[in-house]
């Protein structure tokens, strides 16, 4: 049970560290580079200011 739990937090602060890693890489990136990818400054805003609950 202990294991569980602690397992749970590990993959909890791994994808929270990944996401966290993949918002500083948007905020990061040129309009011309977000173009590419199809997004906006306003849905990149949108990211960097979410919850960490949330994906």
């Amino acid at each position: 049970m202990v294991v569980r739990a602690w397992l749970a937090l590990v993959e909890f602060a791994r994808i929270r560290h990944e996401r966290s890693r993949a918002r500083s890489q948007l905020s990061a990136m040129t309009d011309r580079e977000l173009q590419d990818c199809g997004m906006t400054r306003a849905e990149i805003a949108y990211e960097l200011h979410k919850s960490a609950w949330r994906k």
